[in-house]
């Protein structure tokens, strides 16, 4: 795939502070990232009391994640309900802001094409137990 089909944009907004990004969706991120300084930004940094080392497929390196961030997301434009709880990394690459991971693409039908990646289904239902 070429890098604009796993580009997507994103709005993420934290008690009216939104911020407009490039995410990376990843189907090898076990987990949806973002980063400590973009978490700042937007004032939505939870710290955990015991930070953890997150490993990737680059060989002998990781991510050192050090708290969360429960934001609302608008995913190419369209608004996902319940928005999306991040792992916030110090350590992301400065050229990635956001990592969408394995779990989000899946609950929200995240599908690529050669225009690059998008909602199978707008809206975005979720079944309500």
């Amino acid at each position: 795939m070429k890098i604009e089909q796993v580009l997507a944009d994103v709005e993420l907004e934290y008690r009216g502070k939104r911020i407009k990004k490039k995410a990376l969706v990843d189907t090898g991120a076990s987990k949806s990232i973002i980063s400590k300084r973009l978490a700042l930004e937007l004032n939505a940094f939870i710290p955990l009391d015991e930070p953890y080392k997150l490993c990737t497929a680059d060989e002998n390196r990781y991510l050192v994640i050090t708290g969360f961030a429960r934001l609302k997301v608008k995913f190419q434009g369209v608004e996902i309900p319940g928005g999306c709880t991040f792992e916030v990394a110090e350590n992301l690459r400065k050229d990635v802001d956001v990592i969408i991971g394995r779990p989000e693409i899946d609950s929200w039908g995240i599908i690529f094409t050669p225009e690059g990646a998008r909602l199978r289904r707008v809206p975005v239902e979720f079944d309500i137990i």
